[in-house]
């Protein structure tokens, strides 16, 4: 009986033993994780450096990589959009239980990193992480690496040369994280000296009046440097040096971004100036210089959303930069669809306009020998017009045009000289302008049968704005009698042809 007894309390104490060895194995079971670079230039260096950030991470035991990362790379290289939700899904369904996405930006040869860390289960992001590193050989990837993984987990990473070490040699245990109560990988940090602060920013401040001007601001810039060049090539610019076009478009558009942030913010201008070269280079041409044509492409494919999501990250580790809301100051804004500006953004402009035209009088006189007035018309001469034209834009659609400009008009034998002032309503759809309107002409000197007094009349034509250049046509026809003779009325009658740069 004793036997017995024995017998049972051992097979218990077998059986408690088991149960605690597989319940520890549970327990210190790994966690799985995986790990999706994206943005360098070179594929090699988004596998190598993943490669590199995902042994860091598996170093100390704790987490370990996914089975199968090769074909988990390949499925996400084909249809990530940059959602989370999405890099999520993807992990998960490949047995991570973290996934750590990373974005690589280059700047002058140095990269600007962030790492974000994901949990798969419910795609909570649960830290961000970032970091400015140079990345020219194996031991950058690898220093950069073990940053940002002691950023994302708090875990120390023994420093690695060259390459990581072989199996046989044991890991330097990692310092154990301090656990969360949200989350297993949000340790507590340990408590850091607060920063003095010379001012206190409100990012959602900022992130609205830089999502709010920074487009218009390049948008402008660019025509800005378009018509600059263009003048510059023209007969009528003046032969002024112009500044290379890249730094002329970072610096126009960084001043006109710096006027509408408040004080103190020159910190968060450094991910702007990073964000417009980056859209530069992309609209670079073969020899390195900015290609104009593409610019425009460029400048419509940008994501502004990645620049605010960088310049969130940044202040989400700046103590003098706070989370509170705010209400932009009130902007009247225009209801029509089709918007209240031009294209360059500019609801004024002025135009320079030259030609030549043909100009003929249309003659009433009466005739003795019938009886009655009789109508004819005298032979043209040749004529040019030289002036100025503002345009008036309250939409894209409808503008108004009025000019001073030079302009001869006469007939045979007789040429007059006069300031002609236009007010034309023109509709513009596209490049196609269609005008019409009024005019005033007052005479400074005729050589014939004209009085030297003041001529009323429709103008109507149309046109073309090619980029920055005008051509068009038009028909003055005169309402009033300009000749000094009695029994003879003269009427203007001019067809002409313009040319003109839009200022």
């Amino acid at each position: 009986m004793k036997f017995k007894n024995q017998y049972a309390l051992a097979l218990l104490l077998c059986s408690l033993m088991s149960a605690f060895a597989q319940d520890e194995s549970k327990k210190t079971e790994p966690e799985k994780f995986a790990v999706y670079v994206q943005g360098a230039g070179e594929a090699g260096i988004n596998k190598s450096f993943g490669n590199k950030l995902l042994f860091a991470i598996a170093q100390g035991g704790k987490y370990a990589e996914i089975g199968n990362p090769e074909v988990f790379h390949e499925e996400l290289a084909k249809s990530y959009k940059g959602d989370i939700g999405q890099i999520a899904q993807i992990a998960r369904k490949y047995g991570a239980d973290f996934v750590c996405a990373v974005s690589m930006t280059e700047v002058f040869g140095t990269y600007s990193i962030v790492a974000r860390l994901i949990k798969t289960s419910d795609s909570q992001l649960i830290k961000t992480a970032l970091l400015d590193h140079s990345l020219k050989s194996l031991d950058d990837l690898t220093a950069a690496s073990n940053e940002l993984v002691g950023q994302l987990l708090q875990l120390q990473v023994p420093p690695v040369l060259s390459v990581p070490p072989v199996p046989s040699v044991p890991p330097v245990p990692p310092v154990p994280p301090v656990p969360s109560a949200s989350s297993p990988l949000a340790p507590v940090p340990p408590p850091a000296a607060s920063k003095e602060c010379a001012n206190t920013l409100n990012i959602n401040e900022l992130v609205s009046k830089i999502q709010s001007g920074f487009p218009a601001q390049l948008k402008d810039c660019s025509s800005t440097l378009a018509k600059n060049m263009a003048l510059a090539a023209s007969p009528f610019g003046k032969k002024t040096e112009l500044k290379e076009p890249k730094a002329f478009m970072i610096e126009c558009t960084i001043d006109g971004v710096k006027q509408k942030l408040p004080s103190g913010t020159d910190e968060y201008i450094k991910p702007v100036e990073s964000f417009i070269k980056n859209i530069l280079n992309a609209a670079s041409a073969a020899g390195g210089g900015l290609d104009v044509k593409k610019l425009s492409g460029a400048i419509g494919n940008m994501n502004v959303n990645d620049l605010i999501n960088n310049l969130k990250t940044k202040a989400a580790n700046d103590e003098c930069v706070k989370d509170e809301p705010y209400a932009p100051p009130f902007e009247f804004e225009n209801t029509d669809d089709e918007g209240n500006d031009e294209e360059d953004g500019k609801m004024v402009s002025l135009g320079f306009r030259t030609g030549f035209n043909f100009s003929r009088f249309h003659a009433i006189y009466y005739d003795s020998y019938r009886g009655r007035y009789v109508e004819g018309s005298y032979g043209f001469i040749p004529g040019f017009q030289l002036g100025l034209v503002l345009d008036i834009a309250p939409s894209r659609v409808f503008h108004v045009q009025p000019g001073l400009m030079y302009i001869q008009k006469g007939t045979e034998d007789v040429t007059s000289h006069y300031i002609e002032i236009p007010l034309l309503l023109s509709l513009k759809f596209a490049a196609f302008r269609l005008n019409a309107g009024p005019y005033i002409d007052i005479c400074l000197s005729t050589n014939g049968y004209i009085a030297d007094n003041v001529d009323f009349g429709l103008s109507t034509g149309f046109g073309f704005d090619i980029e920055m250049f005008y051509i068009g046509m038009f028909y003055d026809y005169g309402f009033t009698n300009v000749s000094n003779r009695r029994n003879f009325d003269f009427y203007n009658r001019t067809l002409g042809f313009s040319f003109g740069v839009n200022l």
